[in-house]
């Protein structure tokens, strides 16, 4: 039987045995040899030598990552590890890697697996790295073509943690490592906070017996300082204002135009802790039959304290002055009127998955073995506390309560006229507000006595994803000469139990801006300077308002539970403010959607070799059979009515009883694969392959439910529909590489990918009515308030409208509105998933990693260019299809690892990509984003290892814009984070 012809080192020979204890699909060729000498090599130089050989021996375009000891991973975070890998990049969240971008396909159309098993996930398919910690990780395998014995799931590529294995790794190990965790940004935390880890291993009985424990938990603080502009509506009719003036540079030959709906930012204050654990129990019986049951476990909490503060528009129907750029982006806008608000807010949730899991491997005969593996998991996600998110808003509005002349009454308030800009290039929008006091005075700034509440809300979600998953495998090996090597084979049935409920409070009232600042002691409010806030940006020293109001959140509650109503009836309806009752929560379950998803699935595969010009050609063939079947079932509360609260705000009449719905979808996939590589000349390695792969929708976009989001203000009525029928993306991939090993540790490679997808996912969104939902905004009797209003010279804000309506009516002022048969049907975009679009993205991946010998020197850089028909086009103003998440990166790392002292310094770029679709199915974008991180380990003793670890230490921004820079969505800066510790080995 011919073998590869290169030499394998005594090194990935050692690699290939420690990794061939799980009998996972594993890149190493998992070959038996006696008399190995297995050769120690730690630090981030072993690391890096290690996954190269990876990369050398594997089957397909394959790369990894490896620990550089037991319990010692290259990175506290694996993602952070991961985007130095090409091809890879990593979306953020609060400061932390958290899902991956592979060759440009995003996190939906990645499969991230355990020890080969199938992770569960809440709500999508992609797998948020930030739960897991890695000291129990030995390797990280990245698939970026697919074999037949590979599960299914990512297009983009699969991503394999392997977990270690007593027996793998005789005799005692272990690790116990601490460190103190800063974080730059903090101010409301500990500075410091704690991070411990330990991992224990070893085996008895003359090594038939193995136990592994692993464990870690993470303190976590930091602040997140935000800007946000959350809307940018199309087309706003300015035609009411009167007086307006108006500067209109547009360009567009569609006239299209973008108004901001608010403008603000936030101080989040955040705590995250995580546990991690795993126990593994091994028994060999004899050489031939090994069991393992392990368990893992994982737990994140957390919670963030929030003040968010800024204006709010009326969507254009009191503006004084504006100015409409070449784009129809409306980059400044005046309103007499509007709203100043904080909104005090709390979120927490709660992550946690649990994985309990047996592998029974026998070795039938010298050339036949087989595994059973079977496992039985769970990811829930679920609000804590009073909820995914609770909030309470305090503010001034235009004029407190006002009759119809404007006149205030009650407490002395500010009257807000309120202004913004929006910005091009790194800035972030600056906005205003210019104060008249209630007796028409200007009034420097806002004060304790100007300030009211309007109403609170909590939202509550629970996601559980309940996943079994049963694999039978059998390899056939050639102890014999001829061409076939081995042939693979197995069957596999995956059954996953997606749940989601959701309860939302409605608005829960308790006064009406200023109509309750009489309950609010003045000395409740507090004055905080923002000088110094979103500094990393180029503009944010220009702020008009350097200063913002706030109360605590607990305070606010406890008066918003208890408040009562002391305002004179005959100026406020009865019962007004509401009384809460103490009943500060979401309520009951609006929508409980499920999704049952089973895929059986059969595959086989053969490895032969043949003599080509006197050197081994290996070629993989295989082919493996899907059958997937869903059923999908729920209960919603649909909305039957809309009601006008009062000026902006708006609430639906829920039914009271639920109704039922469900749907089926079948589909069956065939998905071939052939792997061939070739050695060219000695240590030069020709690839290529072709594999069909699939990605399974979100499992959330399966279900059968009709969601009404949110409240139903002017501009943002959405519904969202489920699509049980949906298809797999299903991949055509082809690969070509080089690579040339040229030295230990040493490499170059250039490789080339064309991913041809179909059934790629179209988010269509249709304006359309639905039987029972009227609009009194546009209806006769807010069109008459209009008229009136305008011809007595009255500003017709909606709180104006609504006034005057009630006083058409002979109602008292303040009471809800709702629509009676002379309005019209509200027009809702109703957004649902379907297959639409096959497309194509194509690219090239270059990759150098080089040891300067001895000297203890390295450097590893890489690049990845990525194109395709995916792109979107920022200026069309209809729906349009585009991928998410495809933008090309680069990577350069310069490391140092000689007598003990291991450095690494590592720069990680990624251009500007799409990330996203907003609420008017307008593009939005994130900016190209660049980060250094610095890690440093110094071997003090044989066993103790101190370490110093630093990201994104020059504390770089983030930013988001829809369709046009200027068009701001939002930004964030978070500084930077710094680990000092020390790790000690048994």
């Amino acid at each position: 039987m011919t073998t590869k012809h290169f030499n394998k080192s005594v090194l990935a020979t050692s690699l290939s045995l420690i990794l061939a204890g799980n009998f996972a699909p594993n890149a190493v060729a998992q070959e038996q040899q006696e008399n190995i000498e297995v050769i120690e090599i730690s630090g981030i130089k072993g690391s890096l030598i290690k996954s190269m050989d990876v990369k050398r021996s594997a089957t397909g375009v394959v790369d990894a990552i490896t620990a550089e000891d037991i319990g010692k991973f290259p990175d506290a975070n694996l993602a952070e590890s991961l985007q130095r890998i090409t091809g890879v990049s990593i979306d953020r969240s609060n400061n932390e890697g958290s899902k991956v971008t592979v060759r440009g396909m995003g996190p939906e159309f990645n499969l991230v697996t355990l020890n080969g098993r199938q992770l569960p996930t809440v709500g999508g398919r992609s797998f948020d790295f930030a739960n897991i910690a890695t000291e129990g990780v030995s390797a990280v395998e990245i698939y970026k073509t697919t074999k037949a014995d590979l599960p299914s799931g990512g297009i983009g590529a699969t991503v394999n943690m392997l977990t270690a294995r007593p027996l793998t790794s005789p005799g005692l190990k272990a690790s116990l490592g601490v460190k103190g965790v800063l974080e730059t940004s903090n101010e409301a935390g500990d500075d410091i906070t704690p991070e411990v880890s330990g991992i224990y291993s070893n085996t008895f009985n003359d090594d038939k017996f193995g136990v592994l424990l692993s464990g870690s938990y993470q303190d976590r603080n930091n602040r997140e300082e935000k800007a946000a502009i959350d809307n940018w509506i199309p087309n706003v009719d300015l035609s009411a204002s009167p007086n307006l003036d108006l500067t209109d540079n547009n360009q567009r030959s569609d006239g299209a135009t973008w108004y901001p709906q608010n403008s603000g930012y936030s101080i989040n204050d955040n705590e995250r802790t995580r546990v991690n654990g795993q126990l593994v129990l091994q028994y060999a019986a004899n050489d031939d039959f090994t069991a393992t049951v392990d368990y893992t476990y994982s737990k994140l909490e957390f919670e963030s304290n929030r003040n968010a503060f800024g204006v709010w528009f009326n969507n254009g129907g009191n503006v004084k002055s504006a100015t409409i750029n070449e784009n129809g982006t409306y980059t400044n806008v005046a309103e007499v009127g509007g709203d100043y608000a904080t909104n005090l807010s709390r979120a927490e949730y709660v992550n946690e998955n649990k994985s309990l899991g047996l592998n029974l491997q026998w070795q039938a005969s010298d050339s036949l073995k087989f595994e059973l593996d079977a496992h039985d998991s769970s990811a829930t996600n679920k609000g804590a506390g009073l909820g995914n998110d609770a909030f309470v808003i305090i503010g001034n509005t235009s004029c407190g309560f006002c009759d119809d002349a404007g006149d205030a009454f009650g407490p002395n308030t500010a009257n807000i006229n309120v202004k913004t800009n929006a910005v091009s290039g790194s800035g972030v929008p600056l906005w205003g507000f210019d104060l008249v006091d209630g007796q028409g005075n200007p009034q420097a700034e806002l004060t304790g006595a100007d300030m009211g509440s309007l109403f609170g809300a909590v939202t509550q979600e629970d996601k559980t994803n309940d996943m079994t998953q049963f694999q039978l495998k059998g390899e056939w090996v050639n102890n014999e000469s001829g061409f076939l090597n081995k042939v693979s084979f197995g069957a596999a049935r995956t059954k996953m139990e997606f749940r989601q409920t959701t309860a939302y409070s409605q608005n829960l009232p308790a006064g009406w801006w200023n109509w309750s600042a009489v309950h609010f002691p003045d000395d409740m409010f507090n004055r905080v300077a923002i000088d110094g806030m979103l500094d990393g940006f180029s503009n944010a020293g220009n702020k008009p308002v350097n200063y913002y109001l706030t109360a605590d959140f607990d305070k606010v509650l406890n008066l918003f539970e208890t408040i009562e109503d002391t305002i004179a009836p005959d100026i406020f309806n009865d019962g007004w403010p509401q009384e809460v009752n103490g009943q500060f929560q979401a309520g009951p379950i609006d929508n409980d959607s499920r999704v049952k998803e089973t895929t059986t699935s059969l595959y086989t595969q053969a490895n032969m070799t043949f003599d080509v010009a006197d050197r081994p050609l290996n070629v993989s063939v295989g082919v493996r059979y899907e059958k997937t079947d869903i059923d999908s079932m729920g209960l919603e509360r649909p909305a039957v009515a809309m009601e006008w609260v009062n000026g902006n705000e708006w609430e639906y009449v829920y039914a009271s009883e639920q109704s039922f719905s469900d749907g089926s979808g079948e589909t069956e996939e065939f998905l071939p694969s052939i792997d061939i590589d070739y050695e060219l000349m000695d240590d030069v390695i020709a690839r290529a392959s072709y594999s069909r792969s699939l990605t399974r929708p979100p499992i959330g976009a399966l279900g059968s439910t009709k969601n009404f989001v949110g409240n139903p203000k002017v501009g943002q009525r959405k519904v969202e529909v489920g699509n049980p029928q949906l298809k797999p993306y299903v991949a055509d991939n082809y690969d070509v590489s080089l690579e040339y090993y040229y030295d230990e540790g040493s490499y170059v490679s250039v490789g080339y990918f064309n991913k041809k997808v179909d059934n790629f996912l179209v988010n269509v969104t249709t304006n359309e009515t639905i039987e029972g939902l009227r609009d009194v905004f546009i209806g006769p009797r807010a069109e008459e308030a209009r008229e009136q209003l305008i011809a007595e010279g009255i500003q017709p804000s909606d709180q104006a409208i609504h006034d005057r309506i009630n006083a058409n009516m002979g109602a008292e002022s303040g009471s809800r509105i709702g629509a009676d048969e002379t309005d019209p049907l509200a027009s809702f975009a109703v957004s649902k998933d379907v297959n639409l679009r096959s497309s194509s993205l194509y690219g090239w991946e270059i990759a150098l990693q080089h040891m300067f010998g001895d000297s203890g020197f390295g450097v590893q850089a890489n690049a990845t260019m990525v194109n395709g028909d995916v792109s979107v086009n920022r200026d069309i103003t209809t729906p349009q299809f585009a991928l998410v998440g495809m933008s090309d990166s680069a990577n350069l790392s310069a490391i140092y690892d000689k007598d003990g002292l291991s450095v690494r310094v590592s720069y990680n770029w990624r251009d500007e990509f799409l990330s996203d679709f907003d609420q008017h199915s307008s593009p939005a974008f994130t900016e190209a984003y660049s980060q250094i991180d610095v890690n440093v380990n110094y071997q003090v003793t044989e066993q103790l290892t101190v370490f110093f670890e630093g990201l994104n230490i020059t504390e770089e921004t983030q930013r988001v814009y829809v369709r046009y820079p200027e068009q701001f969505l939002n930004g964030a800066q978070y500084g930077a984070r710094y680990n000092l510790g020390a790790r000690y080995t048994f």
